[in-house]
């Protein structure tokens, strides 16, 4: 299965130059088959963006609102081939800008797989609240297949022993995925029912941010938390 994380930066690159048709041609040659953003628009001042990249490609789509924009928003999205279900929305304590944590499930290679994406704080005293609340919700829900993604603005982040870093178990994490601050601020996590098979960064400049992507496999059969559950 392949799974991007991409900040699209409203749909714009470094210089503030439209790119959303770029990021979604992008995104359609990678034939992800969950894929989820941030810094993305619902509004009519900068146009629905989440919608039209799960049109173009023709996949399932839930979206987070995190700050009303005009008579929308801006948030976070996930995209999917398969449908989502138990799609939800967590508010992350946040001193400023609101920050949310977006989730849903799908039925796919014979289990309940658990989808999670977030943006979380510029500020340190709100990102710090922010990641251990996520990590408090991880631990309730890392029984079943899960993978958590986003831009964490953090260059340290680790939820372990409940997820691997996929970067860190393919021996990539000093690889920025902010290059013109050569920072990695963007993460995909697994539960331990994944195995990685490869990770990479994709070296395209359409966002300030670079989309991150994992190839990766379920273990062969439930394990028995998972049958219990």
């Amino acid at each position: 299965m392949r799974v991007v994380s991409y900040n699209i930066h409203s749909g714009r690159d470094l210089w503030w130059r439209k790119r959303l048709n770029e990021m979604t041609l992008t995104l359609k040659d990678l034939q992800p088959d969950i894929i989820g953003l941030q810094e993305v628009h619902q509004n009519g001042k900068y146009g629905y963006q989440a919608s039209y990249i799960a049109d173009q490609l023709q996949y399932h789509l839930a979206f987070s609102p995190s700050i009303a924009i005009g008579d929308g928003y801006y948030g976070n999205a996930l995209l999917s081939k398969y449908a989502l279900e138990n799609v939800d929305a967590i508010v992350l304590p946040a001193r400023k800008e609101q920050r949310t944590l977006l989730y849903a499930s799908f039925q796919g290679f014979g289990r309940t797989i658990t989808l999670c994406v977030t943006h979380c704080s510029l500020n340190q005293e709100s990102r710090l609240a922010q990641l251990q609340l996520i990590s408090t919700l991880i631990q309730q829900h890392a029984k079943a297949p899960l993978l958590l993604m986003g831009d964490f603005n953090a260059s340290n982040v680790s939820f372990s022993p409940h997820l691997m870093d996929c970067a860190l178990v393919s021996g990539q994490e000093k690889r920025p995925t902010l290059p013109a601050f050569r920072r990695r601020l963007d993460y995909i996590f697994a539960s331990h029912h994944w195995n990685i098979e490869n990770y990479e960064l994709l070296p395209v400049n359409w966002s300030d941010h670079v989309p991150v992507i994992v190839d990766l496999r379920l273990t062969e059969s439930p394990t028995l938390e998972e049958q219990n559950l």
